[in-house]
């Protein structure tokens, strides 16, 4: 899973994504913006087969809280 998050990461964020790990911060470390973030949410749904909930997003500061809301949400 954390491979295909870092997949789909390199298309926001311009880092080495040998450098990303779960505890990486979507905002602080990987410069993303929160419209980035929400563009990012939409290719989880799609590449996971998940529906993302903004209102649970609130929560989601780092790649480690990506990974367990995609497994919360049920994603392959």
């Amino acid at each position: 899973m954390l491979d295909k998050i870092k997949e789909i990461l390199a298309q926001y964020a311009e880092v080495d994504l040998d450098e990303v790990t779960e505890e990486s911060r979507l905002a602080e470390d990987l410069g993303l913006s929160s419209f980035s973030m929400m563009s990012m949410m939409g290719e989880f749904e799609e590449a996971f087969g998940i529906t993302v909930d903004e209102t649970e997003l609130t929560g989601i500061a780092t790649i480690g809280d990506v990974c367990e809301y995609i497994k919360k949400k049920g994603g392959k």
